[in-house]
């Protein structure tokens, strides 16, 4: 009996809140999510539709597959669809539909309007507030229709935030009629870039992908110290290239390495935030980003490759960090790691599976080449297709080929709506022009200062994006909070990326981080325990965010000068190490208070570069580590 911990045993992922159905209502479901995956996949082959109507007739499958999957109440059917639920999906039907037909007529009326559509226009805001309540739940909606409020009751707003004021049939249009509401922008990118990686997604774990990078994880890390708690980083930071979701990548790769991490010894609630710390990282993981490279490179207009080049320094900044402290925590715990006769080769794991990569950099080389992201997706769904059929166990036979297009519909169904209704706020916040009253009013609060404003756009992003999907979360805090850095002067590109990242963040960040929850879960720990762990482990993703607008050459968009940009990478990767001495309080022995301290301050001054502050930054950190080898080992016992 083969004897090594191997990747394959990961366990699937619970389905969630979806029903279950067999029978006719089996194939219903399949019929309408492969035919969903076939319009996806033919649009961005042969190209997309008109706006309206590609987004139209993405949302005609989303929204009635959300209805007949996502039960209404806990108390409601699990097996079947309520009668509720059929007339929900009928409807849902009819309104994207009628949007699809007369999207040419809409368009030439220009701002016109029937009764006839007004009817339509509130069925159809009712249904996507319902649906994203179902998949969602309250926060998000609530928080959407706050917005419908505050544009109907402008004249009464108190002081920056008074506007005229929006009628009720102007705010339906807004939102119907109009590519700047519910088929605005963001629903546009779920309708082609987000939706067909996710489907690549579906493609590279049918295929074996995801069991290939569990097992490289731990061909790699298994047999350091705290091998299993690195496994996890790995892993993670992996699976993070395709997942769309924090959760989604806690509840598959933690399945397996949560247990591994609390049988070498870390406590469980330890475990549980490595294991949300580095699935949070994942959400800033190129090429996907959480799928929200997209809609920044979308909103931006620039290209995707100017995303993907800006996130490759910060993303390995946090892992970087995140295994710092996880080498300081093992070796201040005296952990092991696991037997090398118990762990995978990684000459056996690349020669047995290393082909399954190829997809991923198959995606890589075409985005790299210039090609459209739509283009290089599939081709990347289109590899990973032809070589399944390399080992008999991952081929893709016809019931598996259409097994992945369903489950990979099944996965977006919870971006697309989160993408949909966030269309309410930036429909409003357009059509009342508060978006620039926002920065104005931040901007009085810290009087121009750019240190107060970075501190305040970084706590209200991570407000924002609390219990919400990556996409939602960018999207929300970018129309909020980014204006008032963009007024002081910062790049758009490094403002945006810095409202990401705390908008990730909020993963782990109390009272409503769902990564750092359901790893909990997972592990059985006390969920708040495990959020502020996480934190810790995740503290130069809270810093290196600020060099986004102090020194942006770190993002490898910005380089004037490669050696300085190299130095300031380089520093920061020291920087970075000091933060977790100060976090642990350990070298080669325990770190008192004023050397976690001083560990601290030097590295931050580090993080950020410059002459004096590196210089200042290494004297500082360097006179830690030499009392810690020199000094304070030799009086430290070794039961200590």
């Amino acid at each position: 009996m083969d004897n090594t911990v191997s990747g394959t045993q990961e366990k699937k992922a619970p389905s969630g809140k979806k029903r279950s159905f067999s029978g006719n209502l089996k194939l219903l479901i399949t019929v309408l999510t492969v035919t969903l995956a076939v319009f996806q996949l033919s649009t961005a082959f042969f190209g997309v539709l008109p706006a309206m109507q590609q987004r139209s007739l993405h949302l005609a499958f989303v929204l009635p597959l959300i209805f007949l999957l996502y039960p209404m109440w806990k108390t409601s059917p699990k097996s079947r669809p309520s009668l509720f639920d059929w007339v929900f999906a009928a409807t849902a039907a009819v309104c994207t539909v009628y949007v699809y037909f007369m999207y040419e007529d809409i368009a030439n009326r220009a701002g016109m309007y029937t009764q006839y559509e007004l009817y339509l226009g509130v069925a159809m805001i009712f249904l996507v507030f319902e649906a994203a309540r179902r998949v969602l739940g309250y926060p998000l909606p609530i928080f959407c229709a706050l917005f419908i409020l505050f544009a109907y009751y402008g004249r009464s707003m108190p002081g920056p935030f008074k506007h005229f004021g929006l009628s009720i049939p102007r705010i339906i249009e807004e939102l119907y009629l109009t590519t700047d509401g519910l088929f605005g922008l963001v629903t546009g990118v779920s309708a082609t870039y987000i939706f067909l990686f996710i489907l690549f997604g579906a493609f590279l774990s049918s295929t074996g992908t995801s069991q290939f990078f569990n097992d490289l994880s731990m061909a790699l890390t298994g047999h350091l110290k705290g091998g299993p708690a690195k496994i996890a980083v790995v892993s993670s930071a992996l699976m993070g290239t395709i997942s769309g979701s924090t959760s989604a990548n806690v509840a598959t790769t933690g399945a397996f390495t949560i247990p591994l991490m609390k049988k070498i010894g870390y406590e469980s609630h330890f475990a549980g935030a490595v294991e949300a710390a580095a699935s949070t990282g994942g959400q800033i993981m190129p090429p996907v980003l959480g799928a929200a490279a997209f809609i920044i490179a979308d909103s931006l207009g620039i290209s995707y490759l100017k995303v993907l080049s800006a996130a490759v320094v910060p993303a390995i900044l946090y892992f970087w960090s995140i295994w710092c402290c996880l080498s300081l925590e093992a070796a201040k715990l005296g952990l092991q790691g696991l037997p090398k006769d118990a762990l995978p080769r990684v000459k056996d794991v690349l020669i047995k599976s290393g082909y399954k990569s190829i997809p991923l950099f198959g995606i890589i080389y075409f985005l790299v080449q210039g090609y459209n992201p739509l283009y290089a997706g599939c081709w990347g769904i289109a590899l990973a297709t032809l070589l399944s059929f390399v080992k008999k166990e991952d081929r893709l036979d016809i019931r598996s080929f259409i097994a992945t297009l369903e489950d990979g519909s099944k996965s977006a169904l919870s971006v697309a709506i989160a993408c949909v209704i966030v269309g309410v706020v930036i429909g409003m916040m357009g059509a009342t022009g508060i978006a620039l009253k926002v920065g104005d009013v931040i901007l009085g609060f810290t009087k121009g200062n750019l240190l107060l404003t970075l501190i305040s756009t970084m706590i209200l992003s991570m407000i924002l994006g609390m219990g919400m999907p990556t996409t939602a979360s960018y999207v929300m805090a970018s129309a909020v909070a980014a204006p008032a850095l963009i007024l002081l002067g910062g790049k758009p590109l490094d403002v945006h990326f810095f409202v990401f990242f705390y908008a990730v963040l909020s993963s782990v960040t109390p009272p409503v981080c769902v990564g750092a929850y359901t790893a909990a879960g997972i592990a059985g720990s006390d969920p708040n325990k495990t959020a502020f762990t996480s934190i810790k482990l995740a503290l130069a993703g809270f810093i290196v965010p600020f060099v986004f607008i102090y020194s942006p050459e770190i993002m490898l968009t910005n380089v004037e000068s490669w050696p300085v940009t190299i130095i300031a990478i380089i520093t920061a990767v020291i920087g970075v190490f000091g933060l977790s001495i100060a976090t642990e309080g350990f070298i080669v022995a325990p770190v008192p208070f004023w050397g976690r301290l001083l560990a601290f301050v030097g590295a931050v001054l580090l993080i950020f570069p410059g002459i004096v502050t590196d210089a200042t930054g290494f004297a500082l950190l360097g006179l830690v580590i030499v009392y810690n080898l020199k000094f304070q080992k030799k009086t430290t016992p070794p039961d200590a």
